[in-house]
């Protein structure tokens, strides 16, 4: 059985914040400095996390393993 959490409007939230923050932010650090390359790299990976999470709707249920929603009445045939 898959662990299964139903969003709230408080991750949206988070979400969507965190997201616009880290774009404004560029490839800088919040006191202005530079990121290292590595920094970069996990700084696009976080933004690409984010932007996945952002499609999520409040109310879904979602799989926490791969963090797809699952549709909560599945089509039969």
């Amino acid at each position: 059985m898959a662990r299964t959490q139903k969003i709230k409007q408080y991750q949206v939230d988070h979400w969507k914040n965190t997201l616009e923050q880290m774009l404004e932010e560029g490839n800088f650090r919040q006191d202005g400095r530079p990121l290292s390359p590595a920094g970069i790299a996990e700084r696009k990976q976080e933004i690409a996390m984010l932007r996945g999470l952002n499609t999520l709707r409040v109310g879904q249920i979602v799989d926490l393993d791969t963090v797809q929603p699952i549709e909560e009445h599945p089509k039969e045939g």
